[in-house]
């Protein structure tokens, strides 16, 4: 299964509503909470994804059921991680030069 979850788009400060990802240092909106279903991200200057692809620009997340199937054959530059209790992500560049997300929850 993979099924699309939300666009992400990094913000340029905090946004009101967000939650703080301790693991990755980066600050969220919850994107059911929007109506164009938007992520905004704000990462934290220590972040250790603030050098990443996902920390540049947007990017693109799927839901699926196995992420560590679905991340098999991928070049991930951030590999599957619990970023929150029942929450896994993984990032990476697709054949199309698009940053997308697999996320697995549960």
């Amino acid at each position: 299964m993979k099924k699309f979850a939300h666009f992400g788009a990094v913000a340029s400060e905090k946004k009101e509503g967000m939650f703080f990802l301790e693991s990755i240092k980066v600050w969220a909106t919850d994107p059911s909470n929007d109506p164009n279903t938007i992520e905004y991200l704000f990462f934290e200057d220590d972040s250790p994804m603030k050098d990443l692809p996902v920390a540049k620009g947007g990017h693109i997340a799927y839901q699926v059921d196995d992420i560590d199937a679905k991340c098999e054959n991928k070049k991930c530059f951030w590999p599957p991680m619990d970023v929150v209790p029942g929450i896994r992500i993984a990032f990476f560049v697709d054949e199309n030069g698009v940053v997308t997300e697999y996320c697995q929850m549960g």
